[in-house]
């Protein structure tokens, strides 16, 4: 039994809900996913302790989440008028942790059939010469471009990969990634050459500063006292689209 109380063995599902409505975060807007993520599953522990009713999925993973206002704000809505997004954040290639990852942002936090785009982020090692593993991101992009044929998924996006395995991914691919995130604290200028080919090919490039280790393990033994494993954490967001403003922002996160 740790610190807070909550005993984790086996799998646990952590389900932050709509952080936009926790003051505590939304006033620190300078805060990276980092230590935004560590200040939301603080936040949802402390109000998880006061709950009476506590929820299990249905292969008994446990859940630890709080109320929150998603559902309220996404039907103050009409479904068409919001853009959905959910960015993955992978702690090894593996299908099986990919697909419980969308399934549970879909149909658990989210309950939607649909959503515009998700975005892939493998979590990268230290070492400097660690070079992307092409076959293992194929494997990942094509059980992704199934959701896209299913009409699950409207586009798919890839966070920090090198821009040769870019455009090796791109010439592969079924569905052509429409998406690339690029952190500058990795990469202080976007080569000319990838922007070039990102505005040929029509593909959305964007800059960011989330780290691909989005919870290290340290933080993660700092929180729970106890060494745990992240297996998969997940970002979504929800704007309305002719406004342009966000409205709902959560994380969920498989530890164990």
């Amino acid at each position: 039994m740790n610190s807070n109380g909550l005993g984790i063995d086996g799998k646990v599902i952590f389900s932050t809900g709509n952080i936009m409505s926790i003051d505590d975060i939304t006033k620190k807007p300078s805060q990276n996913a980092t230590q935004e993520l560590i200040e939301a599953i603080k936040y949802t522990i402390k109000e998880y302790g006061k709950q009476t009713d506590r929820v299990e999925y249905a292969d008994h993973s446990r859940i630890i989440s709080r109320p929150d206002d998603i559902q309220g704000k996404i039907q103050e809505n009409n479904i068409d008028d919001l853009k959905i997004g959910i960015k993955i954040f992978l702690t090894e290639c593996n299908e099986d942790n990919l697909k419980e990852a969308l399934e549970i942002a879909l149909k658990q936090q989210l309950n939607v059939a649909s959503v515009a785009d998700v975005i892939v982020s493998f979590k990268k090692e230290l070492q400097e010469d660690k070079r992307d593993n092409l076959d293992e991101i194929k494997r990942i992009w094509k059980f992704l471009e199934g959701y896209v044929q299913m009409g699950t998924v409207g586009e798919l996006g890839i966070a920090d990969i090198e821009e040769a395995t870019f455009k090796e991914l791109f010439e592969w691919s079924k569905v052509k990634p429409s998406i690339i995130q690029i952190n500058l604290a990795t990469c202080c200028v976007v080569p000319p050459t990838l922007q070039s080919f990102c505005k040929e090919k029509d593909i959305k490039l964007f800059t960011h500063s989330d780290s691909s280790d989005i919870l290290p393990s340290q933080s993660i033994e700092e929180i729970f006292n106890k060494p745990l494993i992240l297996q998969w954490a997940v970002r979504f967001t929800v704007h309305i689209k002719c406004r342009g403003v966000l409205t709902i922002k959560g994380y969920c996160l498989c530890i164990t």
